[in-house]
């Protein structure tokens, strides 16, 4: 067998860089990735708590006019409780 040439070590070389770079952006391809993972999950929560609160809101309101329709029953009430007592 004769002797290596020396475009196989340039090749090698060059090849072992390649994989190094390569390597290395899927690391930073990787953190990328799970950094947006991360800002998604966040930005769910953030989604879900305002449903919530959404939600919990219109519950209120929807309790609220039902205490008034309430009100305005008892205050119609007390207003012909009070003709028919002064008549």
């Amino acid at each position: 067998m004769g002797k290596i040439p020396e475009s196989y070590y340039f090749y090698k070389d060059q090849l072992r860089r390649a994989k190094e770079e390569k390597e290395k952006l899927k690391k930073e391809y990787e953190s990328k990735i799970n950094g947006l993972n991360d800002e998604i999950s966040f930005l769910k929560e953030k989604i879900q708590a305002q449903h919530t609160m959404i939600e919990q809101s219109i519950e209120n309101v929807m309790r609220l006019e039902q205490q008034l329709k309430s009100f305005d029953l008892e205050i119609s009430k007390g207003n012909s409780e009070d003709k028919d007592n002064t008549d």
